[in-house]
């Protein structure tokens, strides 16, 4: 609702002028911003605390002796005080804690904000009981027994909380209650915060080690909860705009939202003598916000013209406003800049003509005539002239004013006096955002109507999906061919003939995964390599009988794939042609991972018979859903079999206790609900998992239809995991492990099939790390188990590859894939 003189004037007729006045002033001192956002500041938080849980457990695992010797040295200084001075600090230590775990939320209450007392508490009890059920499942995980420490808050009959766990609760309601504490108070909390913990260390209370973890720990909680239910910010109210506007010369008649999806990062409609504007504020939240995601993209890419983050807000938005200016005087159209004024302490006013119109990313495409799409080109060189680099050129930038007019609509991501490479980007992005609604001819055309042929072509090498924003890319994406006739087009326009692209990537983080895999792979395999003597004694003492079976075992898998994918189609798949499919994927997870090449690979077959693109996913559907539930049900039998056995009887007892168990369990629950209480994730459920879930019952109702086509998919899905299961009873028997099927056939349906979904090729690394550990965890000797595990690998990953190749290449050669 706007927020005006006059409207406030007319409601108040009868009221004398004194309390018009204090009525209006009450009115526009209502907030016109929200008073509750989630903030960068948070999730820069949340990583710093998770870089130092990471340290912690690193340490844990790899430096436990070190850890214990600092603890010890220090216990062995600590003696040497006086003794009545650490009772001393052990008193006040817990009479601090006391104080504040009382005295905070009272406080709180009685001064009106009882919200961040709530938020305060949740996290503090979130954090302790994390923290506990970690020092519980630490020694099951990675086999580090980690110190709790002593209590610390003590109420007799009543309440023992141990250090660790205080120093964890502290820390989490630190975070989100000193989001709401002046800087004195919020200084004053982490300095007893430090208080407590030397404290502790000196006497020995608490471990290093454990304090290091709980601090981790407790941080990244009291950040979590704050991004998922949001910080208090200082909102902006009427009268703030009122007056800023009057020192910038404008004369204000009314304030309020701005509701136009046009202007979606505006946040304020102002009614002045000068016309209707539009304003949003920059404070330190959005200064943040860009200073985490220009880190992030010069993490990630190169070359792509990421410059330094400003500083302050009072920079970014002089910048901005400066770049405004210098575009207007280079002829790019622009909303003309009114005010740029602060209205509190590092926030700041930023307002311009409001131009009404649609964004090109939501006309129709028949508005996309070639004299609007030149239009946009003349902006861009305008820009260019001006030296200045958009650097977030998508389509919802341009406006289309009534009458056909292009507009540009703001620089929050700009940069001044840009480099060739960032200016480039933008003519890069312009042409894949246009492509993508009028076709590669028509962009390149409208392009080249302004630009010369010369200039576009330089910016062939920024055409790559990485250089791209996410809308774009998404439409690219979506987009039959991706940006190959693109590429073509302006190779034809511009005389290239061999097109070459920059490498803007720095990081990939499917790398950084894969890398990460092989380093635990590493750390696991590499003890078990150094006893080779022992593995090749047991090789050589290998019945050698097993090994045809291991073979079988192995081509088993690929008939049942084979079966699956024949029953899981509607019509007639020849089980043969099936078969050399399945087989080239031994081929194809070289370079994708094994679960998604295999599911292209079928996909890409079922178009070459002539199966629409939504039949052909819809048979991959089918299969995959039936393989889920084959997986399920055979987990369960298998579970039932062993339980009922004495077969693991041993491992059973090395399992957490039941409580710790449901700890865990509740834990999973607990970290479920707080990802559901993001809308993102709401949105990612309703709008991607729900459809996927109803494809894929709607392509089984199909397959159920025909008893024949559903007996063969079932058969042939539960072939996969039996075989592999059998392939790894048969290495294992060969070199005299002596576990049963049901023990290997429930280590391969658990923990071997989750290592077979890593990112690495054919789940490389992983699934040797997990296997091994798995293996020796049933009973079998190290030796054994290792060379069982390179059998296993040997029959299922690298001979298959070779006869892969050759069925991959007999398919294409035929125009099968």
């Amino acid at each position: 609702m706007a927020v005006s003189v006059e409207v406030a004037a007319r409601g108040r007729r009868m009221a004398t002028p004194e309390s018009r006045r204090k009525g209006v002033r009450g009115a526009q001192a209502r907030p016109i911003t929200p008073t509750v956002a989630r903030s960068a500041v948070d999730v820069q938080h949340l990583i710093g605390f998770l870089v130092v849980l990471l340290v912690g457990l690193g340490a844990a695992l790899f430096a436990q002796q070190t850890a214990s010797g600092i603890a010890a040295d220090i216990a062995r200084a600590a003696a040497q005080a006086p003794r009545a001075a650490v009772s001393f600090a052990a008193v006040i230590s817990q009479v601090a804690l006391l104080l504040v775990a009382l005295g905070t939320p009272i406080g709180l209450v009685l001064t009106g904000r009882a919200r961040i007392a709530w938020l305060g508490g949740a996290a503090l009890a979130s954090a302790a009981a994390l923290f506990l059920l970690v020092a519980a499942v630490l020694p099951f995980a990675i086999g580090v027994e980690l110190d709790v420490g002593e209590a610390v808050l003590v109420v007799p009959g009543f309440l023992r909380v141990p250090s660790g766990a205080a120093i964890a609760a502290y820390t989490a309601g630190a975070t989100v209650v000193g989001t709401e504490l002046s800087r004195r108070w919020a200084r004053a909390s982490w300095i007893i915060l430090g208080f407590v913990a030397v404290t502790q260390i000196v006497t020995a209370t608490g471990t290093p080690l454990g304090i290091v973890l709980a601090f981790g720990l407790g941080g990244a909680v009291g950040a979590g909860v704050l991004l998922a239910f949001g910080r208090r910010v200082e909102p902006i109210t009427a009268l703030q705009v009122n007056r800023a506007l009057q020192r910038a010369g404008l004369a204000v008649s009314g304030v309020e939202r701005l509701q136009d999806p046009a202007w979606p990062d505006w946040t304020l409609r102002v009614r002045t003598d000068a016309g209707v504007l539009a304003a949003r504020t920059v404070g330190v939240r959005e200064q943040r916000s860009d200073t985490l995601y220009r880190q992030y993209r010069r993490i990630r890419l190169k070359d792509v013209g990421d410059d330094e983050p400003y500083p302050s807000p009072r920079r970014a938005v002089a910048a901005e406003a400066m770049m405004s200016l210098l575009a207007a005087q280079s002829g790019v159209r622009v909303p003309t800049l009114r005010a740029v004024e602060p209205v509190g302490a590092e926030e700041f006013l930023l307002a311009v003509d409001h131009v009404p119109g649609r964004p090109l990313s939501e006309v129709d495409d028949a508005a996309l005539t070639p004299e609007v799409l030149a239009d946009a080109w003349r902006q861009v060189e305008g820009l260019r002239r001006a030296g200045i680099a958009h650097r977030d050129l998508r389509l919802a930038q341009f406006l289309l004013d009534g009458e056909g007019r292009v507009w540009l609509r703001d620089f929050a991501f700009g940069e001044p006096a840009a480099s060739a490479n960032a200016r480039e980007g933008d003519i890069a992005e312009l042409l894949a955002g246009t492509y993508t609604r009028v076709g590669a001819e028509a962009a390149v055309a409208a392009a080249t109507s302004v630009l010369p042929a010369s200039v576009v072509g330089g910016a062939l090498a920024r055409l790559v999906p990485a250089a791209l924003t996410r809308p774009t890319r998404a439409a690219v994406k979506a987009t039959p061919g991706g940006l190959q006739p693109l590429v073509a087009e302006v190779c034809r326009v511009a005389g290239i003939t061999e097109p070459v692209f920059a490498q803007v990537e720095r990081l990939r983080w499917r790398t950084v995964v894969v890398g990460l895999t092989l380093a635990v792979a590493v750390y696991v395999l590499l003890p078990q390599l150094a006893d080779l003597p022992s593995m090749m004694q047991t090789v050589r003492g290998a019945d050698w009988r097993w090994v045809p079976a291991v073979v079988a075992a192995s081509i088993l898998t690929y008939v049942g794939a084979a079966m699956g994918l024949a029953g899981g189609t509607p019509g007639r798949v020849p089980v043969g042609r099936a078969l050399l499919v399945a087989l080239s994927s031994s081929f194809v997870v070289l370079v994708a991972p094994g679960a998604i090449g295999q599911v292209g690979l079928n996909v890409r077959f079922l178009q070459k018979r002539g199966y629409s693109t939504s039949v052909a996913v819809s048979a991959s559907a089918a299969k995959e859903t039936a393989v889920l539930v084959v997986h399920l049900l055979l987990l369960g039998t298998f579970a039932l079999w062993v339980g009922s056995s004495d077969a693991l009887q041993g491992e059973w007892e090395k399992l957490p206790p039941a409580g710790v168990l449901l700890a865990i369990a509740g834990a999973v629950l607990g970290v479920i609900g707080l990802v559901l209480a993001f809308p993102g994730a709401r949105r990612w459920l309703r709008q991607t998992v729900a459809p996927a879930v109803r494809e894929a019952v709607s392509a089984m109702s199909g397959v159920v239809a025909s008893p024949g086509k559903m007996s063969m998919l079932f058969l042939g899905v539960a072939l996969l995991p039996l075989g592999y299961a059998a392939c790894l009873y048969f290495a294992v028997a060969a070199f005299g492990g002596g576990a049963s099927f049901p023990a290997i056939a429930l280590v391969f349906l658990t923990v071997g099939s989750l290592a077979m979904a890593a990112p690495t090729p054919g789940g490389l690394g992983a699934v040797e790390a997990v296997l091994l550990a798995a293996l020796t965890g049933v009973g079998i000797a190290p030796p054994a188990a290792l060379a069982a595990v390179f059998l296993y690998r040997l029959a299922t990953f690298w001979l298959p590859i070779a006869p892969g190749f050759v069925s991959f290449r007999y398919l294409t050669a035929r125009e099968m894939l």
